[in-house]
């Protein structure tokens, strides 16, 4: 079963309702793709990676096909992570991005209490109904400026070209793109953002290392607890870096070195939150 929500966004149902988890909480698991579409290699594996170490997990699908993304991700995310609360009442809910998925994990981090997009009622009470518990981030899409992956910040704002017609102005489509580069957002954030837990490679072909670090930076700068780890080799989009989710034609080979983030990040949870 399927749970649909807003602006066709679905949320995986959890067939293992009866079953007692170990660990109180869930992690939904948001994969990445650009923005253009969504990994299966970043889904369903992960969430069975979580299972077996004892957390609810669900997969999160969202808008990937319209022209202009815009916010739309965002709130189709900020729907599931409420929607969650709702079905589970009580317990924490995590977010497992990766690449673009992780800048939406991440967007939904820093903006949760944003005017920008929720000074429409959206959600009366933000703080406690869409901001996320803690949020792990793979390979993130961080930064719109140097260092940036263009094709996931142009899914969401489209060509500068374009400006006028998706913004009004070039001074619009200015703002947009800096609120959209997560570590110049969260350096004019009063409110504190989640816990997070972030790895990359540093010889990611995709996704420049700077992403990441810009984003440690900033949060190390405001006292905002992180667990960071960068590995010394890997492309772009290893996943769980096992056998399973392997890309051979893409050198996605598995790394056991690599594949320690899921334990580390399990340890992370449950020093962090498993009280």
């Amino acid at each position: 079963m399927t749970i649909h929500g807003i602006f066709d966004a679905t949320l995986s149902d959890d067939s293992l309702n009866a079953y007692t988890w170990a660990h109180p909480g869930t992690v939904l698991v948001i994969p990445g793709g650009g923005y253009e579409h969504l990994s299966p290699r970043e889904s369903e594996p992960v969430a069975n990676a979580f299972r077996t170490y004892g957390f609810r997990s669900l997969v999160f699908r969202y808008d990937v096909t319209t022209p202009v993304l815009k916010l739309r991700p965002l709130k189709q995310l900020s729907w599931a992570v409420a929607e969650t609360r709702k079905r589970y009442p009580g317990e924490p809910v995590y977010l497992m991005g990766f690449s673009a998925g992780a800048h939406l994990a991440l967007s939904l981090g820093v903006h949760y209490d944003g005017p920008d997009w929720n000074g429409k009622n959206w959600f009366d009470n933000p703080s406690s109904l869409i901001r996320p518990d803690g949020i792990i981030a793979a390979y993130p899409v961080v930064t719109a400026y140097e260092h940036a992956h263009e094709g996931s910040i142009r899914r969401l704002i489209g060509r500068r070209e374009d400006a006028v017609k998706n913004f009004g102005s070039e001074e619009e489509y200015e703002r947009a793109k800096r609120w959209l580069s997560l570590e110049k957002a969260l350096s004019q954030k009063e409110s504190e953002i989640p816990p997070c837990f972030i790895w990359q490679t540093e010889t990611d072909d995709a996704v420049p290392v700077e992403n990441s670090m810009l984003f440690v930076s900033e949060m190390i700068r405001k006292h905002i607890p992180v667990e960071y780890h960068i590995y010394p080799k890997g492309v772009h989009g290893l996943s769980l870096a096992t056998e399973e989710v392997s890309q051979p034609e893409k050198r996605r080979l598995p790394d056991p070195h690599v594949a320690k983030w899921l334990k580390e990040a399990v340890d992370w949870l449950i020093y962090q939150f498993d009280k």
